[in-house]
């Protein structure tokens, strides 16, 4: 009896020493205590939005929205995440990121709880574009705030991090979001819209959660200059076109993904949300291996590649009628799709002078939000009039133009020094 036991007890601990392991290699990166500090509160933020988003659409649609009004009432969120960065770039840097920081987790709850209880499409249309407004705030804080808290050694690791545990709190927050108002609905005799309202309304209390570690976060931030709120570095005249046509293309579909999945594929809710857990899966994969593949094919090349393959499983799902078919390429754009992330935040903060950072995120956010906000209206009115196959099919020729962009404006330092061939993955 002791032998047959010996085995499992290595095994037993085996298994305890991975925890360890992980925690060792995890420290040895030097991540501060000021950075997890913020990686609370990111996880908080994560959560209560991925569950939001993941929803919010379908609620719509049992409201008896389309597509179009879907397109419409996303491009006014869009346009008022664009309407609210530069103000919250200027602020970030007058008031410091952590009050910005505060403010923005209160007041996109507040505003998302407004969003569910709002009635008609004018309504919705005005409210969303509060909500992205108040919503700007992380997109003009988050890289900035990390890069404060990182070095550049261990920047692409902290940047994985962050959006692989966020990526992957959201595929937890996707199952309790496809299987929540369904509970609702069989314990309280619900209608399927008050249920989802109710799941909604819980994902703005979630999003206040990070209020609380964000308050004890001591952020040093850079003083403005005197007379200077807004810093444009020169990198960013050949960063933000290719961002802007690599938006074109994401905004056109990642909206609409959940539509369709119910609409074209004809997914019950339940599918949909564990291929919603799924594809977070694959993407904490994909963002965790990111620094190995840019480690080797430098940062610029990686995410041309990343890029490409986005636009081939763009190309499938324009093609794909089998539900197996259609899960495997929509794991596998969603993949791709995050993977090239760490690699495009760490290519800003890298290139830009530490004092530009505020701005040229803000300048960042401000173009990608304005390519978004256009093509979720665009795409929105085009996949009622065309249909799913012929849009993504432009969408992913979109996708692959915006790589050759990257390569030719923003080259790796060994392709700036006149180096052949990129290095080989």
């Amino acid at each position: 009896m002791t032998a047959g036991a010996e085995p499992h007890s290595d095994g037993q601990r085996r298994m305890g020493r991975v925890p360890q392991r992980v925690g060792a290699w995890i420290g040895a990166k030097g991540l501060s205590r000021e950075f997890w500090i913020f990686f609370v509160a990111a996880l908080c933020f994560d959560f209560g939005v991925a569950m939001f988003f993941f929803l919010y659409n379908l609620f719509l649609l049992d409201l008896g929205y389309n597509e179009r009004q879907l397109g419409l009432i996303g491009g006014a969120m869009t346009l008022g995440m664009v309407a609210g960065t530069i103000p919250l770039g200027m602020l970030a840097q007058r008031l410091g990121l952590r009050r910005v920081l505060l403010y923005g987790f209160a007041a996109s709850a507040l505003t998302a709880a407004a969003r569910t209880i709002v009635a008609g499409e004018r309504g919705q249309v005005a409210v969303a574009f509060l909500f992205g407004a108040c919503l700007s705030f992380w997109a003009v804080c988050f890289s900035p705030a990390a890069a404060k808290l990182t070095t550049q050694k261990n920047r692409t690791f902290a940047f994985s991090l962050l959006l692989s545990v966020g990526i992957g709190t959201g595929g937890v927050a996707g199952l309790a979001g496809g299987w929540l108002p369904g509970w609702l609905q069989s314990q309280h005799a619900m209608p399927p819209a008050d249920a989802k309202r109710v799941v909604l309304l819980l994902c703005c209390a979630v999003m206040t959660l990070g209020v609380w570690p964000v308050s004890r976060l001591r952020l040093a931030v850079e003083a403005a200059q005197p007379g200077r709120t807004w810093t444009f570095d020169p990198f960013l005249w050949r960063f933000l076109p290719a961002m802007a046509l690599w938006n074109l293309a994401a905004g056109a579909f990642v909206p609409f993904a959940t539509a369709y999945l119910a609409r074209y594929v004809r997914l019950p809710l339940g599918q949909i949300g564990e291929i919603f857990s799924g594809s977070q899966l694959a993407q904490v994969v994909a963002i965790l291996l990111a620094p190995a593949v840019f480690r080797r094919c430098g940062l610029v090349t990686g995410i041309v590649y990343t890029q490409v393959a986005t636009a081939i499983a763009l190309a499938g799902l324009a093609q794909a009628h089998a539900v197996p078919q259609v899960v495997a390429l929509y794991l596998s754009f969603t993949a791709f799709h995050w993977m090239g992330g760490p690699g495009i935040y760490s290519l800003l903060m890298n290139r830009v002078a530490e004092e530009a950072r505020s701005s040229a995120s803000a300048a960042n956010n401000l173009v990608t939000q304005v390519c978004q906000a256009i093509a979720s209206a665009a795409a929105g009115a085009a996949f009622v009039a065309f249909g799913y196959p012929a849009v993504l099919s432009a969408v992913a020729g979109i996708a692959v133009f915006a790589a050759l962009l990257f390569w030719v404006l923003l080259p790796d330092p060994h392709q700036a020094k006149g180096a052949a061939t990129a290095p080989s993955c």
